[in-house]
């Protein structure tokens, strides 16, 4: 209750406050510098500390991938060999399980392959249309077109003003 009074105490002080000088934006912008000064200072500490973790982490987790590695390979030599003998051989345990799957891997040679829609004219070459915004912008200023002075279709122009308060 105490704390709610004295929050709302600080937002009717913070509500009641104007800069009217150059006295009071000074003190304004000293503040907000300290505030970004603590803000980084703030960041910086949970950066080196995630680094730290992050760094714990992968030390941890090597000394396991060596072994890992070393019984997925065993598990599967034993699969390989067993399912060379028994083609209906499934490897299973209440702890894990081995499983096999054939698939097609297709390698292009884009080249050749392009070579040869195109000598066939078949249609499995598909061509990305797009808008070059940059080049527009430079051919028609203001979106109008100034040889004969249409206004192009489909675009809107808003004139947005941008306010940036730099602390420095």
């Amino acid at each position: 209750m105490e704390n709610k009074l004295l929050q709302n105490d600080l937002l009717e002080q913070r509500e009641g406050f104007k800069i009217e000088d150059l006295q009071g934006a000074n003190w304004a912008f000293r503040k907000l510098r300290a505030i970004t000064a603590k803000e980084a200072e703030i960041k910086a500490l949970a950066e080196e500390e995630r680094h730290r973790i992050n760094s714990w982490e992968e030390t941890e987790l090597k000394q396991y991938e060596a072994d890992k590695q070393y019984f997925e390979y065993l598990l599967s030599e034993y699969y390989k060999k067993e399912k060379a003998v028994d083609k209906k051989f499934k490897l299973s345990t209440p702890y894990g399980k081995v499983t096999a799957r054939k698939s097609k891997k297709w390698n292009y040679e884009e080249e050749k392959l392009k070579e040869y829609i195109k000598s066939n004219n078949l249609p499995l070459i598909r061509v990305k249309e797009e808008i070059d915004k940059a080049k527009l912008k430079k051919v028609f200023k203001d979106g109008i077109n100034e040889e004969t002075g249409e206004i192009i279709p489909g675009i809107v122009i808003e004139e947005v003003e941008t306010i940036s308060v730099k602390v420095e």
